[in-house]
C-alpha cells in the first residue's frame, strides 16, 4: 500500500471520529487542536507509524476538507440524485467528502483520488459503497471537466 493511500485511510478515519465528536459541530478556534487530538488517536488505534510527511497529508486533507464543507456537500447533494444527503452513512459521506476537496482544491489527477477511494470503500465501508462513490466522484470529475459550476 502506498504512503499517501496510508495518510488518505487514517484521514478517513479521522474525520469520522471528528464526526462523531460533537464540539466539531461548531465552527470554531477548537477545531484545529480537535484534528490534532483525533488524529493521533487515530494512528495510535491503527498502530500505525507514519512519517511526519503522512501525518502532514493526513491532517491537510482534513482540515480542507472542513474548510470547504459547504462547497463539497453542495457537489454531493447535486450529484446523488434520488438520495437523501442525510440517509448517505457518515463514512460513506467522509469518503467523498475528503475525495472532493482533493479533487477541487489539489492538483492531484481525479481518476487517482477516484481509485483511491473506492480502494478505501471497499476496505472500510459496505458491500455497495466503491459503486454508490464512484458514480459521485466521476459525475464530479465531468462537471469539472466540463466547468460547470456548483
Amino acid at each position: 500500500m502506498g504512503l499517501r493511500r496510508e495518510s488518505r485511510e487514517i484521514a478517513v478515519q479521522t474525520l469520522y471520529a471528528l464526526y462523531l465528536t460533537p464540539e466539531c459541530l461548531e465552527t470554531s478556534a477548537k477545531i484545529p487542536a480537535l484534528i490534532n487530538e483525533k488524529l493521533a488517536q487515530v494512528i495510535a488505534f491503527n498502530d500505525k507509524a507514519l512519517s511526519n510527511s503522512q501525518k502532514e497529508f493526513s491532517y491537510f486533507l482534513i482540515e480542507n476538507t472542513y474548510n470547504h464543507l459547504g462547497t463539497i456537500d453542495d457537489l454531493i447533494k447535486q450529484f446523488s440524485e434520488h438520495w437523501d444527503f442525510n440517509r448517505i452513512a457518515i463514512l460513506d459521506k467522509g469518503i467523498l467528502r475528503m475525495s472532493i476537496m482533493e479533487m477541487e482544491f489539489t492538483e492531484t489527477d481525479s481518476k487517482i483520488i477516484i481509485n483511491e477511494a473506492i480502494e478505501i470503500a471497499k476496505k472500510f465501508s459496505g458491500e455497495k459503497s466503491g459503486k454508490f462513490i464512484n458514480g459521485i466522484l466521476d459525475a464530479v470529475m465531468h462537471r469539472k471537466d466540463k466547468n460547470d459550476k456548483v
